[in-house]
């Protein structure tokens, strides 16, 4: 299955509503009103189906995890909710395992995760950092569980 067709799965399983519509300040956005979540995306500004996915994995994020801000929050707090809906998008659309186990069929290079994936090339290249730097796990000598 495609990661696309994973993240609209999960949209649909989440309840949230997806508007693709312009919204003139930003590409993306997500809401939350009296408990229920939409999300916003100006199709328009994305340079490719990539980045859309990448946009609708971290707008997910954002409603998985109720990691919701005002536009005038403070910096840390917008910071702290951008890490959480980013962190949310790598462990449900590139777990781990999955990573290491393409990797281990060959896919060793950032562009050829992207492209398995579907994802722009710099939000691999950010789940790689999250996994080795923020999780401080390793994809050499990596063997699934049985």
């Amino acid at each position: 299955m495609s990661s696309l067709s994973k993240i609209y799965q999960d949209v649909a399983a989440q309840d949230i509503s997806l508007f693709l519509y312009p919204i003139g300040f930003t590409d993306a956005a997500s809401i939350c009103l009296n408990g229920r979540y939409a999300i916003f995306l100006d199709f328009s500004k994305f340079p490719s189906l990539r980045a859309y996915t990448e946009a609708l994995a971290h707008e997910c994020g954002h409603c998985a995890t109720g990691a919701m801000h005002t536009v005038s929050s403070p910096y840390d707090l917008v910071a702290k909710h951008e890490y959480k809906a980013n962190r949310r998008a790598f462990e449900r659309y590139l777990p781990f395992e999955e990573l290491a186990l393409a990797m281990g069929r060959g896919y060793t290079e950032a562009w050829q995760l992207a492209e398995y994936y579907g994802f722009p090339e710099d939000f691999i290249r950010a789940a790689l950092c999250y996994y080795t730097q923020n999780k401080g796990l390793r994809f050499d000598g990596f063997s699934p569980k049985s």
